[in-house]
């Protein structure tokens, strides 16, 4: 039997003492896409920012245990933490251009993000970040290395994002809401080119999203988050054909009746 690659047991979360996450567990498999979906204010960010460690000052893991490839993130030193952050853990944020600095090059944060973790030199990154927007089919690498964040459009920010989850091939990626600040089109773009990134390498994904029509797309497995609970999981056929909870048939009905056109 596989071993989890993440496994959440029974995990709290509270910021400034008040909890927002409660008893949260749930398993994910090498290679595996699991789907976190629930409306805004519902504990999806705050989870997977918890097992990166990202949940800044005001905010802690009061219970339970987060285990990646056996070891407990939770007791885990800060420096180690950072290490992992990269080559084993990579992160897709809901908009990457605000979580760059907007006074340096794309190509000089990549150097600085790369070198953390192994010497390399700037030839070597320009190629590797050149070879994943080829398989994005994007043909200006260089000219988005060179651009400065504010130059670039907002699809072109996400797909520097994931460029730059990408470019250490981490074996788990965490992606948070990364499609929701784009225009339909452009999401769907990016969801493609997500999804062919994880044939490609192989990575686990863990999408956090309000949009089931995503995650019915791409996930193996779903998560129904509502108010801070996990109120629905499992393969993403039983959740989708068969919800068991009143929230998830809500949130499927509501997919359903846009897909159909009603009011």
């Amino acid at each position: 039997m596989t071993k989890p690659l993440l496994d959440v047991q029974h995990v709290e979360v509270s910021y400034s003492g008040r909890p927002v996450v409660h008893d949260v567990s749930f398993q994910m498999k090498p290679g595996e896409v699991l789907g976190i979906v629930g409306e805004s204010g519902s504990g999806k960010s705050t989870l997977i920012k918890a097992a990166m460690g990202l949940l800044g000052n005001n905010g802690v893991i009061t219970k339970g245990d987060i285990y990646y490839k056996g070891h407990n993130v939770i007791d885990a030193k800060y420096d180690d933490i950072r290490k992992m952050r990269g080559p084993e853990m990579g992160m897709i944020f809901q908009n990457t251009e605000a979580v760059l600095c907007p006074i340096r090059t794309i190509e000089e944060q990549l150097y600085e993000s790369v070198t953390q973790h192994e010497r390399v030199s700037r030839a070597e990154i320009r190629t590797r970040a050149r070879e994943i927007f080829d398989k994005m089919n994007l043909t200006d690498s260089d000219r988005i290395l060179k651009s400065y964040p504010f130059e670039l459009s907002g699809g072109m920010n996400q797909r520097v994002g994931i460029m730059m989850a990408m470019i250490l091939k981490p074996d788990l990626l965490f992606a948070d809401e990364p499609t929701s600040a784009l225009d339909v089109t452009v999401q769907a773009q990016i969801v493609r080119e997500m999804m062919k990134m994880h044939e490609l390498y192989g990575m686990a994904i863990a999408m956090v999203t309000h949009n089931i029509g995503v995650v019915a797309h791409m996930a193996d497995k779903i998560a129904v988050m509502y108010q801070g609970r996990l109120v629905e999981y499992g393969k993403k056929e039983d959740v989708i054909y068969h919800p068991q909870e009143p929230y998830t048939k809500k949130l499927i009905g509501a997919v359903l009746r846009i897909n159909r056109g009603e009011d």
